[in-house]
């Protein structure tokens, strides 16, 4: 009647623990498309909106979070990745509202892995990017998704998929926002914009701002608008 935990775990591999090293991962079986960020224009975008960006995100970056506060992990994400973690997450939720309609995959069918890595990893290690793939199944190998990655294709998909980022129906109150979403971890982001279903998003819909991408004094893309 009494449950009694394993003080030591308990090797399941033929050698000795400590000559192994593992990684645990899941293989899912369907398509994806890849976006790889230049590390070269982010440090440029950053370099020349560095004050607008300091005051936009302060509150997220200006010191440690608390350790014995909530949602601990998505605060910590952001910290440690900084304005990239915006650019990147928000960017990847665009992409995938944009192919609910390009391909017609719903958001709940798409998932997204985040590729960031800090500011302070060596150049050959840094990671800026993001793989949106389909959820395991049937309808995950149709080729639908893949097929957007067609260059004629995928440049009018992000174009498109900026062009609804910069309004909403929420706007201004969206558009303004200096916080909404669990422990206000998104700025300007609402369900009507930004969010996607929550199977579909790695960060729990947190860490999202579209100004990042379209604000015309400091968006990351406003040079093709």
């Amino acid at each position: 009647g009494e449950v009694k935990e394993s003080s030591i775990g308990q090797n399941i591999f033929s050698i000795d623990s400590k000559e192994l090293f593992a990684l645990p991962a899941n293989e899912s079986l369907g398509e994806g498309l890849f976006f790889e960020f230049s590390n070269e224009y982010i440090d440029k975008w950053i370099s020349e909106n560095a004050i607008v960006l300091e005051y936009r995100f302060e509150k997220y970056l200006k010191e440690l979070p608390n350790p014995n506060s909530q949602g601990l992990s998505s605060k910590m994400k952001i910290y440690n990745n900084k304005y990239k973690h915006f650019l990147i997450h928000s960017f990847s939720h665009m992409m995938m509202r944009e192919l609910e309609f390009s391909c017609g995959y719903p958001t709940a069918s798409l998932k997204e892995r985040l590729y960031i890595s800090k500011e302070s990893t060596s150049a050959e290690k840094r990671m800026t990017g993001v793989l949106i793939y389909t959820a395991e199944g049937s309808e995950g190998s149709m080729g639908g998704l893949v097929s957007q990655g067609e260059p004629e294709k995928i440049l009018e998909i992000i174009n498109k998929g900026l062009g609804r980022s910069i309004s909403c129906s929420s706007d201004p109150l969206c558009w303004e926002s200096e916080g909404q979403g669990i422990f206000d971890l998104n700025l300007s982001a609402c369900f009507s914009c930004s969010l996607v279903a929550e199977t579909a998003c790695e960060e729990m819909n947190l860490g999202l701002d579209r100004r990042v991408l379209v604000d015309e004094e400091f968006g990351y893309f406003n040079g093709l608008f």
